[in-house]
């Protein structure tokens, strides 16, 4: 697994404490969905649940940039003609 930024960590952990105390996720291969302090102690240790939490949501937050991008271009191509 490779080495994640403590920026990454801290914006993942930040994301979380924002949901809702109701929130609920399922990890797969990990057994039963976690709670919201479940998934921010995970995040805490940064033990390998942690970490694929991270990693997650990482890719998540990287498909919107990717999507944003592909959109700008649409529209300066849009534009141009």
């Amino acid at each position: 697994m490779k080495h994640i930024p403590d920026a990454v960590w801290e914006i993942v952990r930040a994301r979380f404490e924002r949901m809702p105390p109701h929130l609920r996720l399922v990890v797969g291969g990990f057994g039963q969905a976690l709670k919201k302090e479940e998934i921010l102690e995970h995040i805490e240790k940064r033990d390998e649940i942690g970490k694929l939490i991270v990693e997650t949501q990482l890719e998540y937050l990287k498909s919107f940039k990717d999507e944003a991008e592909s959109y700008e271009k649409i529209f300066n191509n849009a534009t141009e003609t």
